[in-house]
C-alpha cells in the first residue's frame, strides 16, 4: 500500500513503498537541499584519547651490585651515560674482597702441595714401595682440594672477579687489592649510586644500566571500550605526528572500581624518539577495516540506527552498526548494503517522511 506524507511544502508529496522506500523526484530532494557522499573506506577504527606512559620492561634493566661490603675508589660512568659491555664502571676495595682472594691463595697452595705429594706417591705405588691404600687415599684427598679449589673460583668469579684476574691468583698467588667493576652489557645508566670514598653495602645497587630494547605504553581505558579488545590485537598509537603500528601486550583482569577504567599495556618498538618515563596524551585506533561517515548522515528509528542509501527512485533505510566515533564521525561495520551513496544531508526530513502515517 502506498502511503503519503506532506512535507514542509503543502504541495511536496512523497510516496513511501512497502520495502520503506522513499520515492523522490529529483525536484524534490533538490528542494530538500538533500547531499549525498560514499561513505569512506577506513584502516583505522578510533579507541580514543588517553594519557599514556612509556615504562621500562624489568627485562631491559640490568643490575649490577656487589656481593660485600665495599668502598669505591675511583669512578668511571655515571647516570644517563651510554656504556658498552666490558666497559669499566667503577674500581672498588674492601675486607671481604681481600679476604675472599686470600682464602683461595690458601686452597691453591694446599692443591698444589697435595699433587706434588700424590704423584710421587702414585709412582711408589707402582714401584710396589708403598702401600697402595696410602695411594687411595691421597687420590680422595687430592679430589677434595681440588673441589675447594673450584669453590674458590666460584666465590671469586660472584664477587666479580674475571677469568684472567682468577687465573692470575692462582699462578702467582697475587692478591689484587681493588677490583674494577665493568659492565656485562650494553646501555644507559638510570642509577648509579658510584661516589668516591662513598662505602656500598651488599644490598645496594651500585649501577642500573637500562638495555635497549622494546618499551611499554601503559594507560587505562574505559571498560566499556575494553569489551572487545583482545591481547595481541593489532592497533596504532599516535605521539603527536609520530605513529606507530603495535599490539595489545596485556589488559587488565580487574576494573578499576573508581573510575571503571582497565589498564592495558601496549608494545612500543625501540625508538630513540619516546624515551621511558614520558607521560602524555596518545591517540589510539583499532588496525581494522571500517566505513567513515558524518554524524549527521546517521539517526535513529525505533530503535535501531540507520542511514539513507540513495536508490533509483529515491532513498533507503539501512540498519547499520556503528563500531566507533570521532568527534565529527561514526565508524561503521562493514556491509555490501551500504556501499552506495549515502543522505549527509536533510536526514531529519527523511525521518518524518519514513516515520509518517497518511491513509
Amino acid at each position: 500500500m502506498i502511503k503519503k506524507i506532506l512535507l514542509l511544502a503543502p504541495l511536496l508529496l512523497f510516496k513511501l513503498t512497502a520495502q520503506e522506500e522513499i520515492v523522490i523526484t529529483p525536484e524534490q530532494s533538490s528542494n530538500l537541499q538533500i547531499k549525498t557522499a560514499l561513505p569512506e573506506d577506513s584502516a583505522l577504527l578510533p579507541l580514543g584519547e588517553y594519557v599514556g606512559e612509556v615504562r621500562t620492561p624489568p627485562s631491559l634493566l640490568h643490575t649490577i651490585s656487589l656481593p660485600f661490603e665495599a668502598r669505591v675508589q675511583t669512578v668511571h660512568a655515571t647516570t644517563h651515560q651510554e656504556v658498552n659491555s666490558s666497559m669499566v664502571l667503577a674500581t672498588v676495595t674492601g675486607i671481604q674482597w681481600i679476604e675472599v682472594q686470600q682464602k683461595a691463595i690458601a686452597d691453591a697452595i694446599e692443591f698444589k702441595h697435595h699433587q706434588h705429594l700424590t704423584q710421587r706417591k702414585n709412582m711408589l705405588c707402582k714401584e710396589d714401595i708403598i702401600p697402595k691404600k696410602e695411594c687411595v687415599s691421597a687420590n680422595a684427598e687430592l679430589k677434595i682440594d681440588k673441589i675447594k679449589v673450584m669453590a674458590s673460583k666460584a666465590m671469586l668469579k660472584s664477587y666479580g672477579a674475571d677469568d684472567t684476574m682468577i687465573a692470575t691468583l692462582f699462578e702467582t698467588f697475587t692478591l689484587f687489592p681493588a677490583m674494577e667493576i665493568k659492565s656485562t652489557v650494553s646501555g644507559s645508566i638510570t642509577q648509579s649510586q658510584a661516589m668516591p670514598g662513598k662505602s656500598i653495602s651488599g644490598s645496594e645497587a651500585l649501577f642500573v644500566i637500562q638495555k635497549k630494547g622494546s618499551l611499554w605504553l601503559e594507560t587505562s581505558i574505559e571498560a566499556h571500550r575494553s569489551q572487545n579488545l583482545k591481547v595481541g590485537q593489532k592497533v596504532q598509537i599516535q605521539f603527536g605526528k609520530l605513529s606507530i603500528d603495535t599490539s595489545i601486550l596485556d589488559i587488565a583482569s580487574v576494573i578499576n572500581p573508581q573510575n571503571q577504567t582497565r589498564s592495558m599495556r601496549f608494545l612500543l618498538p625501540n625508538t630513540d624518539a619516546i624515551a621511558s618515563g614520558l607521560r602524555s596524551t596518545v591517540k589510539i585506533s583499532l588496525i581494522q577495516t571500517s566505513l567513515k561517515v558524518t554524524k549527521e548522515s546517521v539517526t535513529k528509528e525505533d530503535g535501531k540506527t540507520i542511514v539513507f542509501i540513495q536508490t533509483k527512485n529515491g532513498f533507503r533505510s539501512v540498519v547499520v552498526e556503528i563500531l566507533a566515533e570521532d568527534e565529527s564521525s561514526y565508524y561503521l561495520k562493514p556491509s555490501p548494503e551500504i556501499y552506495f551513496p549515502i543522505a549527509i544531508t536533510s536526514v531529519a526530513s527523511l525521518k518524518n517522511v519514513l516515520g509518517g502515517k497518511d491513509e
